[in-house]
């Protein structure tokens, strides 16, 4: 039998935020329409109405802008848009339209009061993909075009990168979850000489920036190189092809296809974190997250979240950030960087990635079993949720979100 939905998933979510949202949208507008010339600024609305320039702009940006997000991000307190409908009834608006700005505010609050949702949370839920076929198409046209530009510039490219987390509940505290990090950039060459380039950085965890044990890292056979998952990788790797370099965070590799003889390498590499992060909601998290970053531009970006069966159903979300800063921690992610276009992002029947990425199967499938056994569970055990995007945006991170589900009551 399926496991069940949670009862607030975030689709559900989604789709009534995104329908008061842009409800509100079509309000304002109307109202503006009353009082307003057809073009507008931040400044002529805040003139009009007698109100802080601050507090027109955020109109401005509820009345212009084309996600949901950015809506959420501006609406304002209930204070200030008290304070918007007072000064609309001295402007000559309409009752009508003043009562219906007010129900779709009223609607959009109420919303959040019976989520009980953060305004962060909110914005994780609130953006969604393109709903035009001709957007799209335009969209699909500009990322092989930043694909090819990236590749032109930095002189190198992957095939494809699989990025790969494994949740599971903790042997030390079921409470908690323990991870394995796995991440394979397969195919990397470059097509000019430049030397070694940073094509990996260890893993740390976003949520309250806690970095990885490096006591516990897997480490391959393979020239002394950390977290390199052997089975996976290139054969023969050395240390002029491959080089690790330390900093207080952990580690970076630095590759050179140029250096291997076969001109082409497939790293993959594999971290044991444990006892981090709730399997519940609680008072201080409401959200899981993990992250993959994407640094060589790739013709193809899978990014899956291996949930472990005792992990409670979760119906995550998927996103990019655009975050060059390395540096970047869980919660700053600016929500006007996020990319706005069409991500797959669906739980799949089979971990297996298509034969069109024209990845060696016998790789991936060992990755996934040496995962599993550095976390000492079958691989049969965890469900899929996977992530896809054809020519990434480079310098992006990929984020897969969950709201937690609520801990099992205590039996009366």
């Amino acid at each position: 039998m399926a496991d069940a939905p949670p009862e607030f998933s975030f689709p559900q979510k989604h789709r009534e935020f995104a329908e008061a949202t842009m409800s509100l949208q079509r309000t304002l507008r109307d109202t503006f329409a009353e009082i307003l010339p057809h073009e507008y600024s931040a400044r002529s609305i805040a003139r009009r109405l007698s109100i802080g320039k601050t507090l027109g702009w955020q109109l401005l940006r509820i009345a212009t802008s084309p996600d949901a997000a950015t809506i959420l991000s501006a609406f304002p307190g209930e204070r200030p848009m008290t304070q918007v409908l007072e000064s609309l009834g001295t402007q000559g608006v309409s009752a009508e339209a003043i009562a219906g700005l007010d129900r779709a505010a009223r609607t959009l609050r109420g919303l959040f009061e019976r989520y009980g949702a953060s305004s962060r949370e909110v914005l994780t839920i609130a953006a969604g993909g393109l709903d035009d076929q001709a957007r799209r198409r335009h969209h699909a046209k500009m990322l092989r075009m930043h694909f090819e530009s990236s590749v032109a510039i930095r002189g190198e490219l992957a095939n494809a990168q699989i990025g790969a987390w494994m949740v599971a509940p903790s042997r030390q505290d079921p409470s908690l979850v323990d991870l394995v990090g796995l991440n394979m950039l397969d195919g990397f060459r470059t097509i000019r000489p430049l030397g070694p380039r940073v094509v990996h950085r260890g893993v740390s965890v976003d949520r309250d920036a806690v970095t990885a044990d490096w006591s516990k890292v897997d480490r391959g056979d393979a020239a002394g190189i950390p977290a390199l998952v052997p089975v996976a990788s290139t054969p023969d790797l050395g240390d002029t092809a491959v080089q690790v370099r330390s900093s207080p965070q952990g580690y970076f590799v630095l590759a050179d296809p140029d250096e291997h003889p076969d001109r082409t390498l497939t790293l993959t590499f594999g971290s044991h974190i444990e006892a981090v992060g709730s399997i519940h909601r609680t008072a201080q998290d409401r959200t899981g997250e993990l992250t993959c970053q994407l640094a060589v531009p790739s013709r193809h970006l899978y990014f899956d979240i291996l949930f472990h069966a005792d992990i409670p159903p979760v119906e995550p979300a998927a996103a990019l950030y655009f975050a060059a800063n390395q540096g970047v921690e869980y919660g700053e992610y600016a929500e006007l960087r996020r990319f706005t276009g069409e991500i797959e992002g669906r739980f799949v029947r089979s971990r297996k990635l298509p034969a069109a990425v024209k990845v060696d199967p016998a790789k991936h499938a060992a990755m996934l079993e040496h995962g599993a056994a550095m976390i000492d569970r079958p691989l049969e055990a965890f469900r899929c949720f996977r992530m896809h995007i054809a020519y990434p945006p480079s310098y992006t991170r990929a984020v897969v979100r969950w709201l937690l589900p609520d801990p099992p009551k205590a039996p009366a």
